[in-house]
């Protein structure tokens, strides 16, 4: 069996190398890091060097925008080029950290352009400003140029609909652990089997890398699949979704 974790940070907490020994223990071959401030683009790039079934994907995250500068812009542009990247994120909107919505979005909008011009997919970050990023995701056409997936998805199914319509998948992650969720569930079992992926999001989400096979096992009983064909599918659509991780398992 094989898993990919599409979004993990694996250097936030230290301890890296015990981290990748849990997951691979639980099966986990494949891990995304996404970016979040520019100071640890470095370590997650090395991090990524240094073992093959480890990607990265440089970004700013929204609660850090007021980092953006023509500087940074450059060193993303530099880092898209490195083989082990894979994706640019997490970017995206959100209503609940200090930065202006309007310095966000700025550099929400300069980030997808770097995803556009390297053509690789991104990872969407949403809090309170959903309509607002799907209406920017439409707008540049990003789901049927680049793809990606939005990260942390806990919204309704109707909404679901309407960004896997755009192209995009879905993350799912501990969210769907909860005792008492309500709208996941119906998303997970709800949707085409190609629109979704796993994620732990650890540290922020999962105590342990490994709580991805308690997320898999999850999606499982929704679907009424076995864990094997869970793993399968959501592997698969993680495959799809980035080209360069395919290519370096060949």
């Amino acid at each position: 069996m094989h898993l990919c974790d599409t979004h993990i940070h694996l250097s936030a907490v230290g301890g890296a190398d015990a981290c990748l020994s849990q997951a691979s223990k639980a099966g986990i071959n494949a891990l995304i890091q996404p970016g979040v401030r520019i100071a640890g683009w470095d370590e997650m790039l090395r991090l990524a060097e240094r073992h093959a079934h480890v990607y990265a994907a440089p970004g700013v995250h929204p609660m850090c925008a007021d980092q953006w500068d023509d500087e940074a812009a450059l060193r993303l542009r530099e880092s898209v080029r490195q083989p082990k990247v894979v994706a640019i994120g997490e970017i995206g909107l959100d209503a609940a950290v200090a930065p202006a919505m309007e310095v966000q979005e700025k550099v929400l909008r300069a980030q997808l352009q770097i995803a556009l011009d390297a053509g690789l997919p991104v990872l969407l970050h949403c809090r309170h400003q959903n309509g607002a990023l799907l209406n920017i995701l439409r707008e540049l056409d990003i789901g049927p140029r680049v793809g990606g997936i939005w990260h942390g998805f806990s919204a309704s199914l109707a909404f679901a609909r309407q960004v896997v319509a755009l192209g995009f998948a879905l993350g799912i992650g501990p969210i769907l652990l909860r005792d008492h969720v309500r709208k996941l569930p119906e998303v997970v079992a709800g949707l085409p089997a190609g629109a979704l992926v796993l994620e732990t999001d650890y540290p922020e989400m999962a105590a342990d890398p490994a709580d991805l096979l308690k997320v898999a096992e999850k999606v499982a009983l929704l679907r009424g699949i076995n864990l094997e064909q869970t793993a399968q599918m959501t592997t698969s659509n993680a495959r799809r979704l980035f080209p360069k991780l395919q290519d370096s398992n060949r």
